[in-house]
Formats: structure tokens, sequence, C-alpha cells
């Protein structure tokens, strides 16, 4: 086994393949082992990028990397503090990388670009988080806050918290989104209640509901698309 990446073969060493074909042709393996640029005592980077992606006993792929502690990168023999830090900003970057994207194509009247836009974030989290998107009469986004965050089971809040966040910035109409860790985005009993009561007071005071998305493993349920909301 190799313990540097130079004692590879050239054709096999992940700088000079991208100089030859480009960044594209890199396994998940090599992309890691550029970044993490070193290896273990029993191995060259790549192989420590490999014994990275396995590390995680659901995700067998790059998809861990959203779902490692810094304990446990730490854990991996030649892992220090400098590569943990890393790898986390890079899950990190990848999920902004992707919201920005989203955010470009974002249509405030479609519920699919709604969950798009948020996917990335919330559907690998372990515990449920509130965010409300606040909009002005034309539906042109205001700004969105991040009201909650809880347990596996709930993210507590209050219509009235909303309310007020709501009246602040003057919007004229609202959408909920929210996660469920166990990545099915079914709605609860509990989720049809909370919804009930949101848009009863949002009515009293001027600031419509026009959905609330739950967000799963990759997909999402909107209660305007479903008919639970008119």
């Amino acid at each position: 086994m190799a313990d540097r990446i130079k004692e590879l073969p050239e054709g096999e060493r992940p700088y000079e393949k991208v100089l030859k074909s480009g960044a594209e042709v890199l396994s998940d393996a090599e992309l890691l082992a550029v970044i993490l640029r070193t290896g273990s005592r029993h191995g060259n980077s790549v192989d420590l990028a490999r014994s990275i992606l396995k590390l995680h006993p659901a995700y067998q792929n790059l998809i861990a990397l959203h779902h490692l502690t810094f304990a446990q990168l730490i854990g991996v023999e030649g892992v220090g503090e400098v590569k943990a830090i890393q790898l986390l900003c890079i899950a990190e970057l990848s999920k902004r990388l992707s919201r920005c994207i989203s955010e470009q194509q974002l249509s405030f009247t479609n519920p699919e670009s709604i969950a798009d836009y948020y996917m990335e974030h919330l559907c690998y989290l372990g515990r449920e988080e509130l965010h409300v998107m606040f909009f002005d009469s034309r539906h042109r986004m205001i700004c969105e806050v991040k009201l909650a965050e809880g347990t596996v089971q709930e993210a507590s809040s209050t219509p009235r918290e909303i309310l007020i966040e709501g009246i602040k910035c003057e919007a004229v109409f609202m959408i909920l989104v929210h996660n469920h860790p166990s990545g099915v985005p079914a709605p609860s009993e509990a989720d049809f209640h909370f919804t009930r009561r949101v848009k009863q007071a949002g009515e009293v005071v001027g600031i419509m509901l026009s959905d609330h998305i739950i967000i799963g493993n990759h997909c999402y349920v909107s209660f305007k698309e479903r008919g639970y909301i008119s």
C-alpha cells in the first residue's frame, strides 16, 4: 500500500488526473483526498478519504459528511483538528452552494422551488427547525426567519411569535417551512393543528398563510398542493 500520493502510478494521482482530464473524472474519495492532502501512517490521502466516507453506519458516500461530527472525524487515524474542521466546512459550503443555486431559480409561488431552497440545509438535520418566509402584497420575499429548533419530535413556536415577526416587516403573506428528521414529510396531527392556529391568527392581523411545507429526505409535502390550505 502506498503511503504517499507520489508513490502511486502517475495515472492514478488525483492532481495529475485533474490537470489532464478535469475534476469531474475523480471519484468521491479522490476529490476528498485533494482536500485532505495527506494520509495516515497506514495509507495515502485516498485511503484516508475512503475510510471517512465509510465512517457513518447509514451513509457510505459523500452524504456522510453532512452527518459526521467533529468528535467522529478526529477519531479517525490521520484526521486531526485541522482536517476535521476542513471537512465540516466543506459540508457547510456544499449546503450554501446548493442554496445559492436554488435561490437563483426560486419562484415564491412554486412549492417545489421553495422546498429545493431549504432542502440541503434541512433534510440532514437531526432536530426539527421551523422557518418562516414573509412576503409583501406582490408575493416578493421581504425576509426569512428561523423561529425555533427542537428535538427530533418538534420545534416549538407559537402563532404569536410568528406574527410578531411578520408585523415587524409589514408582511402580507407568509409560508411556514419545517423538517421531519425521520425523513418522512407526512404531516402529523400536531402539524395540522399548528397550521390551523397560525392561519386563523394570521387572518386576524392581515397576514395570510400561503403554504406550509414539510421537508423530508429529499422529498417534501406542501399543504397548498395537497389542498390542506385554500
